[in-house]
């Protein structure tokens, strides 16, 4: 796998990505305020100088009253300021130590902001039409006179005490992110290391070593919780193929029982001639083990149905007690063959939605089943019992009943409470699996339950 294409890099990315973003925002918010303090700052500068040259100004003019100019010069020798300051009486300059002269439509317009702004104003200009800088304005009145006081400042000063700050954040910027990139991918590739030992395995899982389980080292976060789910899965996978080889040794089992009867009538049958009596009862072997092959296959057919999800019922309204009582009828020549009195209590009118031929199946598998354990001249009972939600079909029987260990296996495929007497009875082990995927496919249940030698009742319930 290439390193581009990995979790880890993409991962790595998107970390960059965010903390990228956060980095750039907080250098940009701190230059920022940096840059707004040194301002501050320089306005508080210009401000305080401002009202210095005002308060000094006014003072000499007391010295020397009348005599504007002087005292404008006055102040100004006696601040010694390093800022360019101008004093003004009206638009008339007063004094200055500028290096050129100031535009008279530029102090027109700082005098007409400070008017407006209660005697003071703070703003940015060009000095000489190049130098970009910060001015502070004043204006007060005196001796029936207004003067002003504009005080300036280059900012290439507040420029020259920012730019380190810059240098700072282009050297700082991406190196940090440099730094966060390797640390990044480092936290990424020790954050997956428990996905990568999963990874590894689980490559070495196959079908012949499901038994095998991930390592779980933390049961509380989510590598633990997705190994734990995938532990589940392989425990599911293993009993999967566990049944399906069971499934496949059993019906091989089964499927090859008649199969041998069939070629050794076969082979019998052609050693010699015979009469043809003879072949007759070989052909009525033949006839009967086809029969019964022909069931089996029939039968895991539908059970390879119910397995893909494809043994669905075909839903039509009909009576359930006309059915009940249909495969009483056909149930009764099997019993009497047996001497077994097989009784139908009374049935009541019972409409109901599902498979018909799905439902008589069942009927006649639990009857099928009730009639071979019972023995001769015993008694078999069918009913049909109907609840406010529910219909319950019931088959007891008086007859050998089944053992408590059996009890929870007798669903499965191919099991036999009685493998000899069930075979021989021409049982394949699938009625009752078949049975319970009937019952689940119209979403309802079954139950057994049973005594030995006392007999056995199956409780089929239905939704109505």
């Amino acid at each position: 796998m290439s390193l581009f294409s990995s979790v880890r890099f993409r991962l790595t990315l998107w970390y960059l990505f965010f903390f990228g973003i956060l980095l750039a925002g907080f250098c940009a918010f701190t230059y920022f305020l940096i840059k707004k303090d040194i301002h501050d700052r320089l306005d508080n500068y210009l401000v305080k100088d401002s009202h210095h040259a005002i308060a000094t100004m006014l003072s000499e003019l007391k010295e020397n009253p009348g005599n504007n100019r002087a005292a404008a010069l006055e102040a100004l020798s006696e601040m010694s300021l390093n800022s360019p300051i101008g004093i003004f009486s009206g638009t008339n300059l007063l004094a200055s130590n500028f290096t050129e002269n100031l535009d008279d439509v530029l102090v027109k317009e700082i005098t007409d902001s400070a008017k407006k702004s209660n005697g003071q104003v703070v703003l940015s200009t060009r000095y000489a039409g190049k130098e970009e800088v910060r001015i502070a304005s004043l204006l007060v009145e005196a001796e029936g006179k207004e003067f002003f006081v504009i005080l300036a400042e280059p900012l290439e000063s507040a420029r020259e005490q920012i730019q380190p700050i810059k240098e700072i954040f282009a050297i700082t910027l991406p190196s940090t992110l440099i730094i966060a990139a390797l640390g990044g991918f480092l936290l990424a590739k020790k954050s997956l290391s428990p996905v990568v030992a999963m990874s590894n395995q689980v490559k070495h899982i196959s079908a012949n070593n499901l038994y095998e389980r991930l390592t779980v080292k933390n049961r509380n976060d989510e590598l633990g919780q997705l190994a734990e789910t995938f532990n589940e899965l392989l425990l599911r996978l293993n009993n999967s193929f566990e049944n399906m080889k069971r499934f496949i040794a059993d019906a091989s089992h089964e499927l090859r029982t008649p199969l041998t009867i069939i070629k050794g009538e076969i082979d019998v049958a052609l050693l010699q001639a015979r009469e043809p009596v003879e072949y007759q009862e070989t052909l009525s072997i033949i006839n009967d083990e086809t029969v019964r092959l022909s069931k089996m296959v029939n039968d895991l057919l539908a059970l390879a149905s119910a397995d893909a999800g494809q043994y669905k019922p075909k839903v039509e309204l009909f009576y359930l007690n006309d059915l009940i009582e249909s495969c009483y009828k056909t149930s009764k020549v099997l019993a009497s063959r047996k001497h077994i009195n097989l009784i139908l209590s009374p049935l009541s009118e019972t409409p109901f939605k599902g498979d018909e031929e799905m439902l008589k199946r069942l009927i006649l598998n639990l009857l099928d089943n009730a009639i071979k354990y019972t023995l001769n001249e015993g008694t078999v009972t069918l009913e049909l019992i109907n609840e406010a939600k529910k219909v319950k079909i019931v088959v007891s029987d008086n007859g050998v009943g089944i053992a408590e260990d059996s009890l929870k296996k007798i669903f499965e495929r191919f099991y036999r409470v009685d493998k000899a007497r069930s075979r021989s009875e021409g049982g394949s082990g699938l009625g009752l699996a078949i049975a319970k995927c009937i019952v689940e496919a119209h979403q309802g249940s079954i139950e057994v339950e049973s005594l030995l030698n006392k007999g056995s009742k199956f409780i089929v319930s239905l939704p109505l």
